[in-house]
């Protein structure tokens, strides 16, 4: 519901505001004229009526289509878009708008966007941007949007329970009940407490520094490598130490958590 709202928030504020952009930027406010958005979602099938609030899908389209076209925009939603002869492919030379997911995303390359002259605003349902030519996209002055901070109680919620299911070597433990197995040892020899582990994570960022905290109560020896230093209140709230060198980091970690994203800087 979240990424729903912000989502719609978005769409209002880009769809309805007068104009400020530089010229150099395709121009999407200032005009009452309807937009051409296209939403490029994954299939849900017999899963899309199970709970109302399953919006990012095919079906549930964000939540936002009666809002667009009350609006006057014309809203369509696939699940077609890699081949030269999708359904996307069909909408991109007139297309105004288009959204996407991080797990479903709409690829959008150089030859897209060359082809796309009526395109404004590329929006993420969600975080991140690797779908798309970023350096194609500024040059053609267009806006990328995303919303930040939709997910990062989830992903670190998610990183969460992958440390537990490694630490505890569960997915074993779980294919012997469903096929009926008991063998104590296969699964004892590689399952261990979380409680005193040393757990350290490179980038403390949103997610990194939620998971700190979700780790706190587990009583784990936490670490953490940053450009930046957290405050002292901060790093009382999460419990975790700072480690400015990160070679000197990982050898005292028995567990090691990614939160950066892949750049030139980073790799």
């Amino acid at each position: 519901m979240a990424t729903r709202k912000a989502v719609v928030l978005g769409a209002q504020s880009l769809l309805r505001s007068s104009s400020t952009s530089s010229p150099s930027i395709r121009n999407l406010h200032a005009s009452s004229e309807s937009k051409k958005i296209v939403g490029v979602f994954y299939k849900a099938n017999e899963y899309a009526s199970m709970n109302p609030n399953f919006v990012g899908c095919a079906e549930g389209a964000l939540g936002i289509r009666d809002w667009l076209e009350s609006q006057g925009h014309q809203y369509i939603v696939t699940d077609d878009k890699d081949s030269p002869n999708s359904e996307l492919e069909k909408h991109i030379p007139d297309l105004h708008v288009l959204i996407s997911t991080p797990f479903h995303p709409a690829y959008v390359t150089a030859e897209r966007i060359k082809k796309a002259k009526n395109l404004q605003l590329l929006l993420t349902a969600g975080i991140g941007s690797d779908h798309i030519d970023l350096k194609a996209a500024a040059a053609a002055g267009l806006t990328v949007a995303e919303v930040t901070g939709s997910n990062v109680v989830s992903v670190a919620e998610d990183e969460l329970m992958r440390i537990l299911i490694l630490v505890r070597n569960f997915v074993p433990g779980y294919k012997q009940v469903i096929t009926g197995d008991w063998n104590v040892a296969a699964i004892a020899h590689r399952a261990y407490d979380l409680e005193g582990k040393t757990v350290g994570t490179v980038g403390a960022g949103r997610i990194g520094r939620l998971l700190l905290q979700r780790l706190k109560p587990f009583n784990c020896n936490l670490l953490y490598h940053d450009r930046v230093k957290m405050d002292s209140d901060l790093e009382s709230q999460t419990g975790a130490k700072y480690e400015e060198d990160l070679d000197a980091m990982l050898p005292k970690c028995d567990i090691i958590v990614i939160n950066m994203p892949l750049t030139e800087k980073t790799a």
